[in-house]
């Protein structure tokens, strides 16, 4: 009995997996990011990342490859990275290709009615980043 307890288990947690990421599949869209640095917060709404030309937009691909492409690295231009993806329980883990090196980027992932939120903290846990994408 625990035995079969244990395979439906198993069996149901990859059928959510598997629902996760074909939910996530396609482009994303940042509209709203919140930071969180030490007790202070900020926030940049739709209306002011359009007022100043600042997008970030995330493509999931089938095969698990991935791009972003965007302007909110604080270098002042638009820049594209590529790599692959996947998800393990609720992080996401982006794997970039950055000229000749290869850097994991880990968010913890939320879908919630139709909108994707990404956060990601510093190690020190002194300032943490979420994002909300839309799918276009």
């Amino acid at each position: 009995m625990k035995t079969t307890v244990s395979i439906l288990l198993f069996i149901l947690s990859i059928t959510a997996a598997k629902a996760q990421v074909n939910e996530l599949i396609g482009t994303w869209s940042v509209f709203e990011m919140t930071q969180l640095m030490n007790q202070d917060s900020y926030k940049m709404t739709e209306d002011s990342l359009k007022a100043h030309s600042l997008f970030q937009d995330y493509f999931f691909m089938e095969d698990s490859r991935f791009r972003q492409t965007g302007n909110l690295s604080g270098q002042g231009s638009v820049t594209t990275q590529e790599g692959t993806w996947k998800i393990t329980d609720n992080v996401i883990i982006m794997t970039l290709q950055m000229g000749e090196r290869e850097i994991d980027v880990d968010y913890t992932l939320e879908l919630k009615n139709n909108i994707l939120f990404l956060t990601r903290s510093n190690p020190a846990g002194t300032m943490k980043i979420t994002m909300a994408l839309r799918k276009k």
